[in-house]
């Protein structure tokens, strides 16, 4: 079975004094539901005020985090859509005499390559 690793932005509301306490809550949510090999590798928790100014993270740095999961959103898209070509190019095999004399079969797509850094801070 494939494993996958997975970054989530989550906003919820907890019934929570400090961000400590509210990371706590999470984790033990999370990890409730989570399987004997499931492995919570990072967790950042910070109250989110009402004055963006208040915030733990600058609103560029939001700004940056909102366009970074868009690039990821976008990269694992080209990389499906890559990858279901190839599929569809190895179950079609070759059509006929034409494509039997060596010519350029499909292969991934320069997008599917696409590498998306983390935004830096």
């Amino acid at each position: 079975m494939p494993r996958y690793e997975i970054v989530a932005h989550v906003v919820r509301e907890l019934d929570c004094d400090t961000a400590e306490d509210a990371a706590s809550v999470f984790r033990e949510q999370l990890l409730a539901e989570a399987r004997r090999d499931d492995a919570l590798v990072h967790l950042a928790v910070w109250r989110d005020e009402a004055d963006p100014t208040a915030s733990a993270v600058s609103l560029t740095m939001r700004q940056r985090l909102a366009e970074f999961f868009a690039a990821v959103e976008r990269g694992a898209e080209d990389a499906e859509a890559a990858f279901r070509d190839r599929v569809e190019a190895i179950l079609m095999g070759p059509a006929g005499p034409d494509e039997t004399d060596g010519g350029p079969r499909p292969g991934p797509s320069p997008a599917g390559r696409r590498r998306v850094a983390p935004p830096d801070d």
